[in-house]
């Protein structure tokens, strides 16, 4: 329901808002509009996924490419975190658009993906940055860089000989969310799985937990912030902050927080919002909750095509998390500061 407000919210400010599409040219709007018009389509079939429980369903969906409609974008985003009290963290996303559009300068269209991975493992290495050739098969995705193979909740991450990957079904709590949003013209399709993970990482012994995500999405890119934090414990904050700007005025048209226990159970927050500090840190308040947080590694992405959207990655480390009767300081994770505007 969140989420379909957020769709509402954003239909209805984009509707409004003067001068936002200002040198689009009619006929692009023209394809805009049936290509969202279609999204429906996908979030329907998102939704039979939820209600069937049908896990090769989920395979399907997320070892294939889809048919993008005009406006049309689609990546895969993996967050792997330790949590053997170190501060090791590894970052892999991919993604192309149904038009040209560039990722740090990079080709992201068609059978191309613009991809990026980096980790930090004592220091921070970016190990892909390029354009490549995506194959999808029903067992996985694989490119000349890197292969993601299995079946639900199983399956292997392999980068070149240092990276080596395995993941897991959790021995408690959620192990995925399937998320179809659809708002008349707007439409959002998310798979997100949380899976244990044990391997090696630049060589070197790994346990820790993954956050494995695919998403469809035709919609605008517009400004946003999400932190997600993992403890020791397993448990996790997740906060997703969405706002849209309009010449001199910010709308908050989201924010939706939660602090996930080990177990699954998950409460709650109101009013949560972050605030980026001088040198890089963050505070997160909200009611009864509180965090800060220091950046120890930071990596910046650049979006062209129809627009120019900033995307920028910090890994973070938790000094303080209060919630209640709890107090930690022994979680790492990543706060996404996304701005800009792209269709």
């Amino acid at each position: 329901m969140e989420r379909y407000l957020l769709n509402k919210k954003i239909e209805s400010e984009i509707k409004h808002a003067s001068g936002l599409d200002e040198g689009i040219s009619f006929a692009r709007k023209m394809q805009m509009k049936i290509g969202l018009t279609r999204t429906a389509q996908i979030a329907r079939y998102y939704s039979r996924m939820l209600k069937q429980n049908e896990f090769g369903k989920l395979d399907d969906f997320f070892f294939s490419r889809e048919i993008l409609p005009p406006g049309g974008k689609e990546y895969w985003f993996f967050d792997v975190v330790s949590t053997s009290g170190d501060k090791t963290q590894l970052v892999l996303t991919f993604g192309r658009s149904d038009t040209k559009a560039l990722v740090n300068k990079h080709a992201a269209q068609a059978g191309n993906v613009a991809a990026v991975g980096w980790f930090f493992c004592e220091k921070k290495k970016v190990f892909l940055e390029k354009s490549l050739h995506l194959q999808t098969s029903k067992t996985g995705l694989k490119t000349e860089s890197f292969e993601f193979k299995g079946a639900f909740p199983t399956y292997e991450l392999t980068v070149g000989r240092n990276i080596k990957l395995k993941l897991s079904k959790p021995k408690n709590g959620i192990t995925y969310k399937a998320s179809p949003v659809s708002a008349k013209n707007l439409g959002i399709g998310m798979l997100t799985m949380y899976l244990d993970v044990q391997g090696k990482i630049n060589g070197k012994k790994f346990k820790g937990v993954g956050y494995i995500q695919k998403v469809v999405v035709v919609a605008p890119f517009i400004p946003w912030n999400w932190l997600r934090v993992t403890f020791a414990d397993h448990s996790a904050l997740d906060v997703f902050v969405a706002k849209l700007s309009i010449n001199s005025l910010s709308y908050n048209l989201l924010n939706n927080a939660t602090y996930t226990l080990a177990s699954g159970k998950t409460y709650r927050l109101k009013g949560a919002q972050i605030r980026r500090l001088a040198a890089d840190r963050w505070l997160l308040e909200g009611q009864g909750v509180a965090a800060y947080l220091t950046t120890y590694a930071f990596k910046s992405f650049i979006l062209k095509g129809r627009g120019e959207f900033h995307y920028d990655e910090y890994l973070v480390e938790c000094k303080d998390f209060t919630f209640r009767n709890v107090t930690k300081q022994d979680g790492i994770g990543m706060v996404e500061d996304a701005y800009g505007f792209m269709l």
